[in-house]
């Protein structure tokens, strides 16, 4: 019984952490000009914009305009329904912002989007909201 307790304790210990430690690293806002899911981390935001076969993330100074994407280098780390991950590299589009092709073989559930923006690196982590039963069954999306 005693190492019944001692497991839900870490558990619930282990919860709170990762809770608190993701509070730290961007706080998610609503407000968001093509559509996407934004998030503030430091003096940035950034928009990741799913599509459905790239996802773009645009970069800002926290109200005000957007960051060209020549100011701006970085990679993306994917986590998988099967507890795996995978890491891509971002390419610029000319058009302020960075992309990065969605992962075929596998249904991320969360991504982090790692870069580093006129010398300073920024990091910032994105559930991916469009997963459905359907893909979780199958483990990749259509």
């Amino acid at each position: 019984m005693k190492q019944i307790k001692s497991i839900a304790i870490f558990f619930a210990f282990l919860i709170i952490g990762s809770t608190i430690s993701l509070a730290q690293t961007a706080k998610q806002t609503s407000k968001s000009k093509y559509g996407g899911i934004i998030q503030t981390t430091g003096n940035y935001t950034i928009e990741m914009v799913k599509e459905k076969n790239i996802i773009q993330f645009y970069v800002s100074e926290s109200g005000k305009k957007e960051i060209s994407d020549k100011d701006i280098a970085g990679s993306v780390l994917f986590e998988f329904l099967n507890k795996t991950k995978s890491t891509a590299s971002l390419t610029k589009t000319g058009q302020n912002s960075l992309q990065v092709n969605t992962p075929k073989a596998n249904v991320f559930t969360y991504c982090t989007v790692s870069l580093t923006v006129k010398g300073q690196n920024i990091n910032a982590k994105f559930k991916n909201s469009d997963i459905s039963q359907e893909d979780i069954e199958h483990g990749h999306q259509h």
